[in-house]
């Protein structure tokens, strides 16, 4: 025997030979398809993410009320008009360019007021609601089930009469834009 080197062994049996190549393939297949289920994943997670970057603010405020809707009943009146009135805020904040959030409520009616030509919904409602929803944060007001449901009726108005006023309004500024061309 050299010194160093290590004795020739016997013959391998095929039946572990085979076995190993068995489990390579396997472990294989099983990375592979650990790897396309991950990546079809991100995929999926990317357009999702895309679709709901090109979500409207109309589509956004909508959907955020129903969930409300649904779940609202359970929570406490504080929190509830918490988010109803946020996101009526959010909502014209996005269209109108308002720093909504940022604002009191009375700073809000000042600079929708400043604004100009706004839709009359906004100056029908917005203050009895941005009033009530004020009275139950900060006066710590009980809320009904009815008055939610007011409110929520009038979140919605507010959100969908803006939106209609908005489009007409770009139409107009369009169809003014082509007659002078």
């Amino acid at each position: 025997m050299m010194e160093g080197f290590a004795d020739i062994e016997g013959p391998v049996s095929v039946g572990q030979l085979w076995l190993m190549i068995l489990l390579a393939i396997l472990c294989t297949a099983a990375a592979v398809l650990i790897v396309r289920f991950l990546w079809k994943r991100r995929k999926k997670t990317a357009s999702q993410q895309a679709l709901a970057a090109v979500r409207s603010p109309l589509e956004i405020a909508l959907g955020r009320l129903e969930q409300l809707k649904s779940s609202g009943e359970t929570l406490e009146a504080d929190p509830y008009t918490v988010e109803v009135s946020d996101i009526v805020r959010d909502y014209l904040e996005s269209c109108l360019n308002v720093p909504a959030k940022e604002q009191t409520s009375e700073e809000f009616l000042l600079s929708l007021q400043a604004m100009g030509e706004l839709p009359p919904v906004l100056k029908e409602h917005m203050p009895e609601f941005l009033n009530q929803c004020d009275w139950v944060k900060f006066a710590r007001q009980s809320l009904g089930i009815e008055q939610r449901h007011n409110l929520l009726k009038t979140a919605e108005t507010v959100v969908d009469v803006t939106d209609t006023h908005l489009r007409e309004q770009q139409s107009e500024n369009l169809a003014s834009l082509t007659e002078a061309s």
